[in-house]
């Protein structure tokens, strides 16, 4: 559910079959009162009725269509600017409303008495269309026309501005690199190639820390998922856990703090850390010696290693020195799994080899966006509002008081996702969000069975977000036995946990003999 100053009008049925005709008719330039031309063929023309599905159910598109009027979402009267993913959503609402009628949107101006809308907020609404209308032209390979109102995206946003500015300044500069690359115009791979190193790059310690103060969500996902772990382990002395794709190590600092102060149970003889590493090992040796000086101030035994490989599928079990029988193993995921869908092969190994070590449980962290459409048009509408929600976050939780991590988190680790997503096809889309259920289908196929996390999980999650600054923007809900956290009613993260079936034996006291897994 949305927040009460953020709600917005609930979905509709359309009361007409939605057109499959270009989704904005007009060219840029002066506004005519003739008809608008005639849309030029297509190449990807099924792509156009999801496209309007989509804007409809983010815009909550219901209402009249004509072109006669232009309904929108009415803000609070006290006229407070806009949030980017309210912007987002009204200038869906609007390109719904006109994807069909005789008159092209962008001849249709707002009319600030019915809309109730700043100047300021006006011009964001309008600028999401141009980047809307600018994609849609993409999509339809009206290159020409498409790259007019890129640039014009690009002239009226901008990477310091409002949240509005700067999404669609990362958006417009991915849809210039789709078309330079579709049209082989300039030095397309000279000038926009894609580095996943860049966009997998561990920021700063520092901007970690500030990320983890003030972001709720953040703070939220770290609860969840030690309180998961610590549970898992709760009679266990010697502990061992393998981080797939560790960061700052800030989740292994509240797993130490937790143990510390498990008010049952033995004490814990040994934790040990496992990181496994597949590019510069620089930073993960960082991240261990940093934890490693925590657990000294806390009198814990402590050991931190290493496993480097170029590519997973060189993993093998002994790599990680598990000792089978006396330690109690976690597997750890945090977003270690988006940029490897794409590659089945990588997947399948790294399952197998964390099958053979046999932990007491998984965590999975993982991006809650459905970003891995084959459809460009689709797949760029549901980009658009998610990382819209995530750049609202962003100007929420930290502002302009911190200009370094903004800009990393904005131009280094979104915008290279953004452009990912956006500018490429096939193999080199390696940045592939998808949703919990596609998780679900695919852990399954590995013999592994969800838990359900537990009441105090969701209580220390409950108390971030009645507490923590900004945590009443935070959206918790229950998705099935997972977790899914977001930011003004859109979905930006999921928090499952999992065990692998290791055995199985007979229940008897039932008519029909019945089969568990343990």
């Amino acid at each position: 559910m949305f927040s009460p100053s953020c709600q917005l009008a609930p979905d509709e049925e359309l009361d007409q079959t939605l057109d499959e005709e270009v989704l904005l008719e007009q060219e840029v330039g002066p506004t005519t009162t003739g008809p608008p031309p005639p849309p030029k063929p297509a190449a990807d023309q099924p792509h156009r009725r999801s496209t309007l599905d989509l804007l409809q159910k983010y815009g909550g598109g219901g209402g009249s269509r004509s072109s006669s009027s232009s309904t929108c979402p009415t803000p609070p009267p006290q006229r407070r600017a806009l949030a980017a993913e309210e912007a987002l959503r009204i200038a869906g609402k609007r390109i719904v409303q006109y994807s069909s009628g005789k008159a092209a949107l962008l001849n249709v101006p707002f009319d600030p008495s019915i809309t109730g809308l700043s100047i300021e907020d006006q011009r964001n609404v309008e600028l999401v269309e141009y980047l809307l209308s600018s994609a849609d032209r993409v999509g339809s390979r009206q290159y020409d026309e498409g790259i007019a109102l890129v640039e014009l995206c690009d002239c009226l946003s901008s990477p310091n501005g409002n949240a509005v500015q700067r999404v669609v300044h990362y958006f417009a500069k991915a849809l210039h690199d789709r078309i330079e690359k579709e049209t082989g115009r300039n030095n397309y791979h000279q000038s926009f190639r894609i580095d996943l190193g860049d966009v997998l790059r561990v920021p700063s310690p520092s901007i970690l820390l500030s990320a983890h103060e003030r972001f709720p969500s953040y703070q939220m996902q770290q609860l969840a998922s030690v309180q998961a772990m610590t549970e898992s382990v709760a009679s266990a002395r010697r502990i061992h856990v393998i981080d797939l794709k560790i960061k700052s190590g800030l989740h292994w600092i509240g797993l130490m703090q937790a143990l510390e102060s498990r008010p049952a149970g033995p004490q814990v003889e040994i934790l040990k850390v496992t990181a496994l590493c597949t590019g510069p090992v620089e930073p993960v040796r960082s991240t261990g010696g940093r934890l490693a000086d925590f657990a000294r101030s806390k009198g814990l035994n402590f050991s931190f290693a290493i496993v480097h490989v170029d590519d997973v599928t060189d993993l093998k079990e002994e790599m990680f020195a598990v000792d089978r029988g006396k330690e109690a193993v976690l597997v750890y995921s945090e977003h270690a799994f988006v940029t490897e869908i794409g590659r089945p092969d990588r997947m399948e190994a790294l399952m197998r080899v964390m099958r053979g070590l046999n932990p007491q449980l998984m965590v999975v962290t993982e991006t809650e966006a459905n970003n891995n459409s084959p459809h460009f048009s689709a797949r760029f509408v549901d980009a658009l509002f998610h990382y819209g929600a995530v750049f609202d976050s962003v100007d929420a939780c930290m502002g302009k008081d911190d200009e370094e991590g903004r800009a990393f988190m904005e131009g280094v680790m979104m915008g290279r996702m953004i452009s990912n997503v956006v500018a490429r096809e096939g193999e080199e889309r390696v940045v592939r969000g998808v949703k919990l259920d596609v998780w679900r289908a695919f852990f399954r196929r590995f013999e592994m069975v969800e838990r359900r996390l537990s009441s105090v999980a969701w209580q220390q999650v409950r108390l971030v977000r009645e507490t923590a600054p900004n945590g009443e923007f935070c959206t918790v809900e229950r998705d099935g036995k997972a977790m899914v956290i977001g930011w003004k009613g859109t979905p930006l993260v999921s928090i499952s946990t999992w065990k692998f079936f290791r055995s199985a034996r007979l229940v008897s006291g039932t008519k029909h003999l019945r089969i568990e897994f343990e």
